[in-house]
């Protein structure tokens, strides 16, 4: 209480030590209530050291250690400070700066607030609070803000001081203000006056938290000011107002005037109006609550059963808070009367998650959760007697112990599908029950393969005579879940399955009722794992319809109402065409009564509306385009003659795309069998269109033939039990999974290890790989714990044997681990020294008596002894500071044993000391593993070299191990890892293998240390130490051959012992038996080298210039002979003159002819095109007329003309240039042209 109460302001060791003050905004929760200041963040820096404890206490635990050891013993040993912050209360991390909730509180305060923490939760954490003010009043939480995981991180809130009160609420999953679409908490109120709150989270995700106000008071919310408050704790509202603290308007919106008018007992809406605000039209659908007349004091269930047997709503069973251990409770609603009333009989044990049927006016019970395990009792209930008969079976074969299945009644058949085992794991069978024969069978199937789900709903289509069965919490493998939005269609007479259109919404626990033409599907758990959940909510508000003439699905609007009516593992029946959903579960246990109503189609005002109304979950019928109707009135009351006057609304077209590809279609029959256009094509499922390059298969007859589709029926098997079922598959235990038994191959041993529902403790539960949770004493199979505590059951739970103590009150040894379980309290024994006992309890006292101490003043339930010595110090008067801490332990509490010994000294505990051969001054203090001080002496008792390093010797019986060095390398050793922080001494040896050679030796180190050498012979066996502690800095040394007979025969091995470091250390070292450099001998060799190499290349030159001259001649030989294989011909040229045609005249009148004339385009054809060898290229002539200049004749001696060739190719097209076009060229005056002339036009340029 004295630190809380000075925590906010000023902590007194604080405030003496001098230490800075920063303010930051925190919510602390104290013992007098929940303080909202700036906590004082104390800088508390070590003296010397880099760490600062912002909310703790800076500990040089080398300076508590009292050594009682020899110090000779300690010589060496590292002697760094181990500098630690030992954090306040509610405070964590390395530096003692972040807020969380921890260990147990007690708030005795009027009012608060109570907080996880800032930022997100930690995982893996325990938290407790106490809410116990004294006060005779009821304590009322209203929660700001909630999240945390789904399922799995759960917040308990009791009615009382301890795990033993009544449980009121279990809250997980997406919570949060009232603006937001997830579903709100109400108040929640604890009427005993004090609340005990636990939270849990486990080692996988985080989120946001929470934040709880809390206030003492008799009426809810005071009434909100609108009323007065009674002594019985209800409110008196004013007029205008209603609820349990008078927060809701009597008439919402004034009942939507003139939709109805505001009454004293709400609204009265006028004709063609409904809804509590009289907004809805008749037409449209709406939810209601019912106020039932309760007459047993119903406290709310989940997973119950019901049915409809005359005018009662039978409901029978669940899970409850209250009442989880009571004998099976039956009740029945009568909707005439509006009254739930009670059932007696002498009941079988209390059950959830069973199914129950009626036939022939007899119910019928199988399976379900009997004190959260599964079990396979078939029970009848006589409606007349009011009695109950365990029904004992004919045969054999015997039904599963089976939970969260569902059952349908066709002839005189039950069918059970699917649930969870705890044996076979997540079934996909379908078991029957002859009621005729009183047989049990399990039923061989066709058609589509199936998954096993928990958690499915389904209803009976008498029209198409088949059982549908939606969604549902499936396992993907041995360790892994999903959950489903499968629609599967059973034909009870066939037994085969079908895979109709999914929903789109994934879910389980949720309600399904058959409703004319429609499936309604209400509420659920939508939550998939964390990872992929992609906010999907632990309570589902959902509501669906499933249109079964036009496999469609609808999304409906969801119910709006308050409280929020978000839920699962509720039920649901049809009665007078209005649907019924009765309790469920949204971290309170509802017993409240929801109503659907679909819409009237006689009010529809128009044609489109009435149409439209399918989309709803409606069904009418336009009658004479004027007229709408209920297509089951129309079809009563109409004549036949009337009938072509009826128009219903068409189908709508859904989107294929992506439905063949799904998951669920990757089994060749389930391709195949379904609502959908499929086909298997090449061990995938394609639409009908797309395109197949292998023969398709369109029937489900092709598909046995597949190796493929047989596969699938092991893969969807999870569990070794039930995969062992099937006589086609083996179970491999390596991989853990189940497959396809080969043609020809025998399975080698069928029998399965135990399942984790055997396992009795924690120890043998977590050994064998599965999951244990504490609270139940409850060992389940990994990706099943959410199937075997839908509802929060299991507090805690683990996968490690190392955790199982922590989930035992007795295991426990301390006060402050006692107080992390919140079923446990710490009892002294009144010695003041903080030794006691951890057991269950409460704040009032143990569960059950203690020895050797008084309970009414050594019993700690929110707080701790002050003295926590361990029993191995006392302490002094009214302070918590051990005296002197012995047996061997140190410490702040004497929690921990001294360097050199080990032990768990806590509660009394004893250390031991550390046995390591005199290799090691310390040792484990936990588990007494020896750090050996010689680096290469390895052992948990420093007891063998570590060869693998090439360390030998023997450091038993005072001996050692050293590091054997190889001639002629430099070694370098680094000591600088965390790993080698106790080393003190490394050791070293060599044997020189050459006889005429001086041995040279040199050592470096980064820090001083001091070293010995030594060496021995075979003929002197005695070592003989050549220096004595030297200083390993820079050290060199000769040992002369002429001295020391070296040689493998003579065995002659130097040690060097270096010792006296303190690491970080690093030394670099070599032996050499290298001859100097003869300078002489190495110039003769480097000149030969050289020299032979330069001749080498000159004539390797000489070579490849011989080589080029043979290969270019070869090549003209070979054009020779293709040019000689050249046709040839003799052709004429006639040229004309360009002259001879010009009229007679002056030279300027030439001119003036010659460029009035009109140009010819001229374009030069080849004179020969001769073809070489192979065809393929060819040799092209062409005449040229050279240019004259501005005479008119070429000069004299020359002809005025030229012969021009090219090799081309004989190609058929020419590859384009890869160039832009050229723009066409402006000819100029003075430009020169030169003419070609060719008459021979075989062919164009190419």
């Amino acid at each position: 209480m004295q630190w809380l109460a000075c925590r906010g302001l000023c902590y007194v060791g604080l405030v003496r030590s001098g230490c800075g003050v920063r303010w930051t905004s925190v919510i602390l929760v104290g013992l007098f209530g929940s303080w909202i200041f700036g906590s004082v963040e104390c800088g508390r820096n070590c003296t010397g050291y880099d760490i600062k404890c912002v909310n703790g206490q800076c500990v040089d635990e080398s300076q508590t250690m009292r050594s009682k050891v020899n110090d000779s013993r300690s010589s060496g040993v590292n002697k760094t400070p181990k500098v630690s912050c030992q954090c306040d209360p509610l405070w964590s991390g390395l530096s003692c700066d972040i807020f969380a909730c921890s260990g147990r509180m007690h708030l005795q305060s009027s009012s608060g607030v109570i907080t996880d923490g800032t930022g997100n939760y930690t995982t893996d954490n325990k938290c407790t609070w106490l809410i116990d003010g004294g006060l005779d009043l009821p304590v009322r939480l209203r929660f700001k803000e909630f999240a945390t995981e789904c399922s799995w991180d759960h917040l308990y809130i009791f009615d009382g001081n301890s795990v033993s009160a009544p449980l009121i609420a279990v809250l997980s999953g997406m919570i949060i203000p009232q603006n937001s679409q997830n579903y709100v908490i109400p108040e929640l109120t604890a009427s005993s006056g004090s609340a005990y709150i636990y939270f849990y989270s486990d080692a996988a995700y985080n989120m946001s938290g929470f934040t709880i106000e809390y206030k003492y008071s008799l009426c809810s919310n005071n009434c909100s000011g609108r009323g007065v408050c009674h002594d019985n704790g209800s409110c008196n509202c004013d007029p205008g107002w209603a609820g349990l603290s008078c927060d809701a308007p009597l008439c919402p919106g004034n009942c939507s005037f003139p939709n109805g008018t505001c009454q004293t007992d709400g609204c009265n809406c006028s004709s063609g109006f409904q809804g509590i605000d009289c907004s809805i039209p008749l037409y449209k659908s709406h939810w209601t609550t019912v106020k039932y007349q309760d007459r047993v004091g119903m406290s709310g269930v989940a997973s119950h059963s019901s049915f409809l047997y005359g005018k009662y709503l039978w409901l029978v069973g669940g899970y409850s808070f209250q009442l989880p251990t009571h004998s099976l409770r039956v009740l029945r609603y009568d909707f005439e009367q509006n009254i739930l009333e009670n059932v007696s009989s002498v009941a079988p044990a209390a059950r959830y998650g069973h199914s129950t049927v009626v036939y022939k006016n007899v119910m019928y019970m199988y399976g379900g959760a009997v004190k959260n395990t599964a079990t396979d009792e078939f029970w009848e209930f006589n409606f007349t007697s009011s009695l109950w008969n365990q029904v004992v079976a004919v045969g054999t074969t015997k039904p599963f112990e089976t939970v969260g299945h569902t059952a349908q009644v066709v002839g005189s058949l039950l069918f059970v599908f699917f649930g969870h085992s705890p044996t076979y794991g997540f079934l996909n069978t379908v078991q029957c029950y002859s009621f005729e024969n009183r047989t049990w069978s399990i039923l061989t199937t066709s058609g589509a393969v199936v998954k096993g789900v928990y958690g499915a709903s389904s209803v009976f289509d008498n029209v198409n005579r088949v059982i549908l069965i939606h969604g549902g919490y499936q396992s993907e493998s041995f360790n892994t879940y999903s959950l489903s939005d499968s629609l599967l269609a059973f034909d009870p007479v066939n037994l085969s399955w079908k895979i109709l259109r999914g929903s789109g919404q994934y879910k389980y626990l949720h309600s399904a009722s058959l409703l004319g033409r429609y499936m309604f599907v209400f509420g659920g758990n939508t939550h998939n794992d964390t990872s992929v959940s992609q906010g999907a909510k632990c309570y589902s508000l959902n509501f669906m319809a499933y249109d079964i003439d036009c496999d469609q699905w609808y999304v409906l609007d969801p119910p709006d109402l308050d409280p929020d009516p978000s839920r699962f593992g509720h039920s649901a029946a049809v009665y007078n065409d209005e649907i019924f959903v009765f309790g469920g579960f949204n971290g309170l246990l509802l017993s409240d009564l929801l109503v659907y109503k679909p819409g009237n189609c006689e009010s529809a005002p128009t044609r489109e509306i009435c149409l439209s109304m399918k989309s709803s979950g409606v069904s009418c019928v336009l009658f004479n385009q004027s007229e709408c109707l209920n297509p089951d009135f129309a079809g009563k009351n109409l004549s036949l003659s009337n009938m072509d006057m009826i128009k219903e609304a068409a189908c709508p077209t859904p989107p294929l795309t992506g439905v063949c590809e799904k998951e669920k279609l990757k089994a060749c029959s389930s391709c195949v069998v379904n609502s959908q256009e499929c086909v298997w094509c090449e061990s995938e499922c394609l639409p009908r269109n797309a395109s197949c390059t292998t023969s398709e298969i369109t029937s489900e007859s092709q598909c046995y033939a597949n190796s493929s589709h047989n596969s699938m029926e092991c893969i969807y098997l999870h569990n070794c039990f039930a995969c062992s079922l099937n006589p086609a598959c083996l179970w491999n235990v390596v991989t853990h999974r189940c497959e396809l038994l080969q043609s020809g191959q025998m399975p080698l041993n069928k029998t399965c290890e135990d399942s984790c529902s055997v396992h009795s403790s924690c120890e043998n539960c977590t050994g064998a790989s599965c999951m244990w949770c504490g609270s139940q004493l409850q060992c389940v199979e990994s990706n099943a714990y959410v199937t075997s505590f839908p509802y929060g059951q299991c507090m805690e739970w683990t996968t490690q044997t190392s955790r199982c103590p922590a989930t035992r009150c007795a295991d426990l040894k301390s006060c402050s681990s006692c107080q992390q379980n919140p079923m446990c309290g710490w009892g002294d024994d009144g010695t003041n020294t903080g030794l006691g006992q951890c057991t269950e309890g409460g704040l009032d006292g143990p569960a059950a008596s203690l020895r050797n101490f008084s309970v009414l003043t050594d019993w700690y339930f929110t707080s701790c002894p002050q003295c926590q010595c361990n029993g191995h110090s006392e302490c002094s008067r009214n302070s918590s500071v051990c005296l002197s801490c012995g047996d061997m332990t140190t410490g702040l509490n004497c929690e921990k044993c001294m360097d050199g010994f080990w032990g768990n000294p806590i509660v009394g505990g004893n250390c031991t000391a550390c046995e390591c051969n005199n290799q090691a001054d310390v040792c484990n203090s936990t588990t007494g593993v020896c750090y050996c001080r010689t680096r290469g002496i390895v052992g948990d008792r420093c007891q063998e070299c570590d060869k693998a390093h090439k360390y030998y010797g023997d450091p038993l019986n005072g001996g050692t191990c050293y590091y054997e060095m190889a001639i002629d390398w430099i070694f370098t050793f680094n000591l600088s890892s965390e790993e080698n922080r106790y080393y003190t001494q490394i050791n070293f040896m060599n044997i020189p293998p050459s006889k005429d050679k001086d041995v040279d030796f040199s050592i470096s180190c980064s820090a001083d240390a001091s070293m010995n050498i030594s060496v021995k012979t075979v003929t002197d066996a005695e070592e003989k130490f050549l220096f004595l502690n030297e200083s390993c800095l820079s050290f060199t040394s000769k040992f002369s051959h002429k001295v020391y007979i070296f040689g493998p025969e003579y065995n002659t091995t130097f040690y060097v012992y270096v010792y006296n470091f303190q690491t970080p250390f690093t030394l670099q070292m070599y032996f050499s038996q290298n001859e100097p450099l003869d300078l002489f001998r190495f110039f003769i060799t480097f000149f030969s080298c050289f020299f032979s190499l330069l001749l080498i290349a000159f004539v390797s030159w000489k070579l490849k210039q011989r080589y080029d001259q043979y290969r270019r001649g070869q090549r003209h030989i070979q054009e020779m002979a293709q040019m000689a294989n050249r046709p040839f011909s003799s052709c004429i040229l006639e040229l004309d003159s360009p002259l001879e045609s010009q009229p007679v005249g002056s030279r300027e009148q030439l001119l003036q002819w010659s460029s009035g004339r009109r140009k010819r385009e001229c374009k030069a054809t080849p004179v020969t095109v001769e073809p070489l060898f192979g065809q393929k290229a060819a040799v092209l002539s062409v005449i040229v007329r050279m240019p004259k200049g501005d005479e008119d004749y070429t000069p004299s001696d020359q002809s005025g003309l030229a012969i021009g060739s090219a090799l081309v190719t004989l190609c058929g097209h020419s590859r384009q240039a890869s160039t832009d076009p050229a723009k066409p060229e402006k000819t100029s005056k003075h430009r020169k042209k030169t003419d070609v002339v060719i008459t021979n036009n075989s062919s164009d340029i190419i």
